[in-house]
């Protein structure tokens, strides 16, 4: 028992994602996705919790086109008035289902999901990431909403909170993200 309590302990600390009992929910992508629309600035207007992101404010997403047709991700923000970044990989495995997208940041990490649920490629996306934690026991989660601006009308985040919320993802994990002042 201590051996679980100690392994659960070291995935809250170090997966800098929500831990849920249970299942991942049953998440569906958009069944199309034209990724030329989808590159360019995006800004972080809500997330979850993630340890790498905490006390950061101005985080906002570059997505370009590599030559062997992956996109390359650079992030950044601010923590405590100094510049963060984050470099990514992410690419399209299966063209069948193309807002199923996997991404990495670093070398030596694996990939992880970056599905899209919705987006208008000119305002928002919902990106979501779920993985099975012990078998049926758990699961681990992520999700943002980007949007071109650093604001998005309430009535776009509440159609999206409501997107999530019908898939069974809880959205009061969701925090906004600091964009004042960048």
């Amino acid at each position: 028992m201590w051996s679980i309590l100690v392994f659960l302990v070291y995935v809250l600390t170090t997966t800098a994602q929500i831990v849920r009992p249970g299942g991942c929910p049953k998440a569906v992508t958009q069944t199309t996705l034209d990724l030329p629309q989808y590159l360019g600035n995006w800004y972080e207007i809500y997330k979850f919790w993630a340890i790498f992101e905490v006390g950061q404010k101005c985080v906002e997403a570059h997505y370009t086109l590599k030559d062997n047709g992956h996109v390359k991700v650079e992030n950044s923000g601010t923590r405590f008035g100094s510049k963060v970044e984050a470099l990514g990989d992410l690419y399209m495995p299966d063209s069948n289902r193309p807002a199923n997208l996997k991404v990495k940041f670093g070398n030596s990490a694996p990939y992880g999901d970056y599905w899209v649920l919705d987006t208008d490629y000119k305002n928002y996306t919902l990106i979501y990431s779920c993985g099975s934690l012990l078998g049926p026991l758990g699961h681990v989660e992520s999700a943002w909403i980007l949007g071109r601006q650093r604001t998005l009308e309430q009535s776009i985040v509440d159609k999206l909170f409501a997107k999530a919320k019908s898939f069974g993802i809880n959205t009061d994990h969701f925090s906004k993200t600091d964009q004042s002042g960048c």
